[in-house]
């Protein structure tokens, strides 16, 4: 909506209720009865998406379904589920929106996506999660690095740089988890936003990263390095809200991950 028509909407509703709902200086700010109306409105609202989920339900999976995933599960997971899906209900239009974990599971407390996948448990209160795959990480070099001829120790990996996903990212927590427990303090120069490109920067000598090992194959430029005593593991986790009454796209989207796993 433009602004002069929420303006105009806001005019309306002030007339209709013979209040002020806005403070108009700066920053402009809700009155009482502004958020006294916000409230009930985020009510009203909830219960016109229920309704209408509960109507869909007569009549199967359609319209528009919205999936959040976590970075790699959204690299290596979602486009083969997501082919999965669309050939299975083709009535439903499917958006699959990406993201590093934090901010998924952000968008799913906010309501803007109806379920997510992402690599990490998440134990927060409002969310079911449930194990769907596991994921192995492993240390890579570059191709023509030295190291990857040889296993080594945490020791001699004392003083080695690591080039690493973004904080918030379930990788990167994964990864600082597992280096920790066999005794390797990390020390990350550098920060990267997607697998891909921390292949990219260890190819082009920029230090030690870690990768999900199913994609090794398709990164020729760089090779595993064997850790003693490192294996890194994590899940792939479906999360849904508590006790939200899923839309008939949404449901079938869960179980169709839960028995991708089954097979």
């Amino acid at each position: 909506m433009t602004q002069p028509a929420v303006s105009n909407h806001l005019h309306t509703l002030e007339g209709r209720f013979e209040v002020t709902l806005l403070t108009r200086g700066r920053p402009m700010r809700a009155t009482p009865a502004g958020e006294s109306l916000a409230k009930h409105a985020r009510r009203v609202l909830g219960e016109i998406s229920a309704l209408e989920s509960e109507m869909t339900r007569h009549v199967g999976p359609r319209g528009h379904l919205v999936v959040g995933a976590s970075s790699t599960p959204g690299e290596l997971l979602l486009p083969r589920l997501a082919v999965t899906f669309s050939t299975r209900y083709p009535e439903v239009a499917l958006d699959v929106r990406v993201a590093d974990t934090d901010a998924t599971v952000a968008a799913l407390l906010m309501r803007e996506v109806e379920v997510a996948v992402v690599g990490r448990t998440v134990e927060h209160p409002r969310l079911v999660e449930r194990v769907i795959e596991e994921d192995e990480l492993v240390p890579v070099v570059a191709a023509a690095d030295a190291l990857a001829d040889e296993p080594v120790t945490a020791e001699e990996l004392a003083d080695s740089a690591f080039v690493l996903r973004e904080e918030g990212s379930a990788t990167r927590w994964a990864v600082e988890e597992g280096l920790r427990a066999v005794g390797i303090g990390v020390r990350v120069s550098m920060e990267l936003g997607s697998n891909a490109a921390v292949a990219g920067a260890v190819a082009a000598g920029a230090g030690i990263g870690v990768v999900p090992a199913r994609m090794i194959a398709a990164q020729p430029q760089v090779r595993p390095l064997k850790i003693h005593g490192l294996c890194i593991r994590r899940p792939f986790v479906l999360i849904v809200e508590r006790d939200r009454a899923l839309s008939p796209a949404a449901e079938a989207f869960a179980e169709m991950c839960v028995e991708s796993n089954e097979r």
